[in-house]
């Protein structure tokens, strides 16, 4: 009787006053209301069900004012909310204050990258900090997929305008196209030469608009789907759709490492033409270096190999010319060593040098 109830009810709906559930039920079945708590408890866990086991699917894209000294300061953040089979169910531009100067290119009018905006429309808006709790809503509800073409740059644009606000990290994954499509199809390619190729009406979207740039993302994954026969779901779950995810954490650890690597390198770059006027040793007093690009990827040795040149008497430097000394982890192609020669430079191996050194 209940599951009959439950069964022919649900499509009728329940209107927003407290007692209509309990009107519909008593006009229409006449049952009482112990009857009627148990079968609402019921179409509750029923509706509970239907909404854990529906995905949606939010794809997004920021544009900053500028990327000075590496950190993005985000003036729009536009996504599109959509559900299993990529219909549009919300889509916004979220504009606002970067509260810092734009780079000039962007306002200029002139090159490929250029802002949906003005400045003053943009200076008009609230700051990140008045939309982070609905940014954050937006990245971890649950049952969630979150997706956007190079994705890894917005990812780390959300984590600098939370380091800038001093506002907690969001914790959340997203799912690359680029490098998804750039995988399978073995080419690399803009966003809207993949919507052309997919056959999206570029002509209705403004690039660089964050709003339209996510919507493209979405409209080039839909048509991926009708190519390959998979559910959005499907392409995003299987084996080579895993590798494509990052994650906030993921870009925060790249983040960390380039800013050592940058600390690191000038470090190096500090002692580029120093002599020090007492050295603990004198094995290579008054010789100069210049150490091949391969020797200074691994910053923490490359450091010490020019500190230990500096304690030695010798002085380390770029662009060597008239005499010194080019030093290889292995023995460059001989074009190459001609080159350093007409500069007036000879080839050692890091492993003659070491030996040399105290």
């Amino acid at each position: 009787m209940i599951k009959k109830i439950v069964t022919r009810i649900l499509p009728h709906g329940f209107g927003k006053s407290n007692d209509f559930p309990y009107l519909i039920f008593y006009k229409r079945f006449c049952v009482s209301k112990i009857q009627i708590r148990v079968t609402l408890f019921l179409v509750n866990v029923y509706c509970y069900n239907i909404r854990m086991n529906h995905k949606s699917f939010v794809f997004f894209d920021c544009e900053c004012a500028n990327t000075f000294d590496g950190v993005g300061k985000i003036c729009s953040l536009g996504y599109v909310i959509c559900d299993d089979d990529l219909n549009i169910i919300e889509s916004e531009d979220v504009v606002m204050n970067p509260e810092c100067d734009f780079d000039w290119y962007l306002l200029s009018g002139k090159g490929e990258c250029k802002l949906a905006y003005s400045k003053d429309y943009f200076r008009e808006k609230p700051n990140y900090e008045a939309y982070y709790k609905d940014i954050k809503k937006l990245f971890t509800t649950g049952n969630r997929y979150i997706a956007g073409f190079a994705v890894s740059n917005d990812v780390g644009f959300v984590n600098d305008a939370n380091e800038r606000y001093e506002l907690p990290y969001i914790q959340f994954r997203a799912f690359d196209l680029e490098r998804y499509l750039e995988h399978k199809y073995e080419k690399k390619q803009k966003l809207v030469e993949w919507a052309t190729e997919f056959g999206v009406n570029v002509a209705k979207y403004q690039s660089h608009k964050s709003e339209d740039d996510a919507i493209m993302t979405m409209l080039c994954l839909k048509a991926e789907c009708m190519k390959s026969g998979q559910s959005v779901e499907e392409i995003m779950t299987s084996a080579e759709g895993k590798k494509c995810f990052v994650s906030n954490e993921q870009i925060l650890e790249q983040a960390a490492e380039r800013a050592y690597r940058r600390e690191m390198t000038e470090k190096i770059k500090r002692l580029y033409g120093k002599v020090s006027p007492m050295p603990h040793f004198k094995t290579v007093l008054g010789e100069r270096f210049e150490l091949d690009h391969k020797i200074l990827r691994d910053v923490d040795s490359a450091f010490e190999l020019v500190k230990k040149i500096y304690d030695n008497g010798g002085v380390t430097g770029e662009h060597l010319t008239g005499s010194g000394n080019a030093v290889f982890a292995a023995m460059p192609n001989p074009e190459h060593v001609k080159k350093l020669e007409k500069r007036g430079l000879k080839v050692m191996l890091l492993e003659e040098l070491e030996e040399k050194l105290k």
